[in-house]
């Protein structure tokens, strides 16, 4: 990862996690893990039939769990998809998705390596 860019997870919300509510920490890993690339699907899928309020309200609800966790990145991508679709930027679309889906996956991979920890 580049020295400017935030890591995919908060490294200050990970620690506290990880010393007063490791099994909390274990849980939200795991439920992301499970349901947040069936949303990011949901996304895709509402984008690509033109249902751009499904994927601005799936976009909004992934912020939210985002920014909970601190997850920096993800939250700015799950941002302007939820924007772009609010707006009706169906051109500047593709390219937010590409860029959530990054920031997706590098939450994903973080959370497969801290789920042994907790």
């Amino acid at each position: 990862m580049p020295d400017d860019q935030p890591p995919p997870i908060n490294r200050e919300w990970l620690k506290r996690m990880r010393e007063n509510k490791p099994a909390l920490l274990h849980e939200l890993c795991a439920m992301f893990l499970k349901d947040e690339p069936e949303r990011i699907k949901t996304i895709r899928s509402a984008v690509e039939t033109g249902d751009l309020e499904l994927a601005r309200y799936h976009a909004h609800s992934l912020k939210g769990a985002a920014a909970v966790m601190g997850m920096a990145a993800l939250c700015d991508a799950c941002r302007d998809v939820e924007y772009a679709a609010r707006d009706a930027q169906a051109d500047v679309l593709p390219v937010r998705l590409e860029r959530l889906d990054r920031a997706a996956k590098a939450v994903c991979d973080a959370m497969r390596v801290e789920l042994p920890q907790t």
